[in-house]
C-alpha cells in the first residue's frame, strides 16, 4: 500500500506535470539557468519580467513575432531556450535556433542543457543533448544552426526562433529557405537593430512589412521596460556613446524609428519628429494655396502628399496617398479630388496618366519640374527654417526621412567609401512627390525671372490671388 505522504507528493507532482505542459509561464517557474550577475554567480531560479511574461504568453499560444528589442533584455537566456525545451519535451516539435554564428548557436545548447538538468525529475523528458542539438525521447528535438549560406534548408522545423537576426550575415537567404518548410509553424524572428545597416538589411524590411500587415507576424517593439533600467540610467548609458549617437539609438532606441536612424549621410539631416511632424496650425480650407505632388509608383509604392500653404509661408503637409502594387489613374484621382487643389504636379514621364486627371477628374494636372536639386533644395530650407510641417497620420511620409540618404561610391584609387550629391532612390517616393510640389507651392514667391515656364503664362498661382 502506498503510504499517503508519497501518495500525496505523487499526486502534487503529476498535477505540476500536466500545468507546465499546458502553461509554458508556469514552467518558467521551474526553470534554473547560470548567471552572470558577477555579485550572484552560481545557479538562479528565473524569476521573469512582466514584458518577459508578456512575451511568453504570446508564444504559448502560437504566434509569430518579429521583436525590435534594445540590448540585454534577456530573451535568449530567461525566455528562448526556456521556450524551445518546452516546445521539444512536452510538445514534440522539431525546433531550429538560428544565430549569429557557431559559439552564440551552441551557448544556446549550452543554456538548454543546464535547464534540462536542473528540473525536477518528474518534469524532465529524457534525452541527449550534444553540442548542436538535442534530441529527447518522445521524438522532440531542438537543433541550432550558425547563419551560414545553406542553415537549416534541409529540416521540416515547427518552430523556428532567429536571434540577433539584424546581424546574421545570411540572414535573408536564410529565411527563404526554411519559410516554406515551416510556412505551418511558428516563427520568432528578434534582434538589435544594426547602426551600420540603419533604415535598410532584411529585419529592418520585415520589421515594417509586418507593421503594416504584409508578412503574417506580429510586430513587436520591446525596449524601455526592464524594471532596473530607470531613465536615469538611459541618460548616463548614452554619455558613453559620445560620437557614436547612431550605435546608442540603434541599440537603446525610444521608438521603433529611431532604432533605424543612421545620421550620417542623410539628405535632409535637420528633420526632427518632434519639431517638423506636428498637427497643422491652420485649416486646408484657409490655406493660401493647395498642392498636390504625384509619383506614379507602378510596381513601387505610388506616393502622393498634399501640402497647403498659410499667409505666414508656412507649408503644412495635410495627407498622404502611399500604395504599394498595381495603383489605378482612377484611385489617384479620387484621393486628390477629395482635396481643394490649385495644382497638381505630376512625375513628368507619365504624360498619358497626367492626361487622365485632366480630362477626367478636371484636375489641374501638369508634369513637374524634376531637377532634383531645385526641390529638395527647397525642402532642405523649409526644414531648416521650421517652416515645413508634416502631419502625424502620414506616417510613411515621415519614415522616409529617416532612409534618405546620399548615395556612396568607391574610391577605384584606394578603394574608400565616400558620399555623392546624389540621393539615393529607395524609400524616396513621397519625396519624389513632395518636391514637385514644394517647387510649385513656393513659385509664388519666387522672383518672376525664376519662376518655372508655366506660371509665365498669365494662370493665377492660387485660388485666393488678388
Amino acid at each position: 500500500m502506498i503510504p499517503d505522504a508519497v501518495l500525496e507528493k505523487t499526486m502534487t507532482q503529476l498535477a505540476a506535470l500536466q500545468r507546465c505542459k499546458q502553461d509554458f509561464t508556469y514552467f518558467l517557474k521551474w526553470c534554473k539557468i547560470r548567471s552572470d550577475d558577477p555579485d550572484h554567480l552560481g545557479l538562479i531560479r528565473l524569476n521573469p519580467w512582466p514584458y518577459q511574461i508578456e512575451r511568453a504568453e504570446a508564444w504559448m499560444q502560437g504566434d509569430s513575432e518579429i521583436i525590435l528589442k534594445e540590448r540585454q533584455l534577456g530573451f535568449s537566456a530567461v525566455l528562448v531556450a526556456p521556450y524551445l525545451l518546452w516546445r521539444a519535451m512536452f510538445h514534440q516539435w522539431v525546433c531550429g535556433y538560428l544565430s549569429v554564428g557557431q559559439d552564440e548557436a551552441r551557448e544556446e545548447i549550452t543554456r538548454i542543457r543546464t535547464i534540462h538538468a536542473e528540473l525536477p525529475d518528474f518534469l524532465r523528458v529524457n534525452g541527449n543533448i550534444r553540442v548542436d542539438d538535442a534530441t529527447f525521447d518522445n521524438g522532440g528535438r531542438i537543433i541550432a544552426f550558425p547563419s551560414t549560406e545553406h542553415a537549416g534548408i534541409s529540416y521540416t522545423l515547427q518552430l523556428v526562433v532567429m536571434d540577433e537576426f539584424a546581424f546574421h550575415p545570411y540572414g535573408a537567404s536564410n529565411y527563404t529557405a526554411i519559410q516554406p518548410a515551416a510556412a505551418r509553424g511558428q516563427f520568432l524572428i528578434m534582434s538589435t537593430a544594426d547602426p551600420s545597416l540603419g533604415p535598410s538589411g532584411a529585419f529592418h524590411d520585415m520589421y515594417w512589412a509586418s507593421k503594416r500587415g504584409d508578412m503574417p507576424y506580429t510586430a513587436i517593439f520591446e525596449a524601455r521596460r526592464r524594471p532596473d533600467r530607470p531613465q536615469e540610467w538611459y541618460v548616463n548609458a548614452k554619455k558613453a556613446y559620445q560620437g557614436h549617437e547612431e550605435e546608442f539609438d540603434a541599440y537603446y532606441p525610444e521608438t521603433d524609428q529611431a532604432a533605424f536612424i543612421a545620421h550620417s549621410g542623410l539628405v535632409y539631416p535637420m528633420f526632427s519628429t518632434s519639431i517638423h511632424v506636428a498637427e497643422p496650425t491652420f485649416s486646408i480650407n484657409e490655406a493660401r494655396r493647395v498642392v498636390a505632388g504625384v509619383d506614379f509608383g507602378g510596381g513601387d509604392p505610388t506616393a502622393i502628399v498634399i501640402l497647403g500653404m498659410d499667409g505666414k509661408q508656412n507649408v503644412h503637409q495635410f495627407a498622404e496617398f502611399y500604395k504599394r502594387g498595381s495603383v489605378g489613374v482612377e484611385e489617384i484621382g479620387g484621393f486628390i479630388a477629395r482635396y481643394p487643389v490649385d495644382a497638381v504636379m505630376c512625375d513628368p514621364s507619365q504624360g498619358t496618366s497626367i492626361e487622365t486627371l485632366v480630362q477626367t477628374f478636371h484636375l489641374p494636372a501638369r508634369k513637374a519640374n524634376n531637377r532634383r536639386g531645385d526641390g529638395m533644395g527647397l525642402v532642405s530650407f523649409m526644414l531648416a527654417n521650421n517652416r515645413l510641417t508634416i502631419s502625424p497620420e502620414c506616417v510613411n511620409s515621415i519614415d522616409e526621412f529617416h532612409g534618405f540618404r546620399w548615395a556612396e561610391r568607391t574610391d577605384m584609387s584606394d578603394r574608400s567609401r565616400y558620399s555623392t550629391k546624389t540621393s539615393v532612390d529607395n524609400h524616396a517616393d513621397a519625396m519624389d512627390a513632395r518636391r514637385y510640389a514644394m517647387v510649385e507651392m513656393l513659385a509664388m514667391l519666387m522672383p518672376h525671372s525664376k519662376l518655372p515656364e508655366h506660371a509665365l503664362s498669365g494662370r493665377p498661382l492660387s485660388r485666393h490671388a488678388v
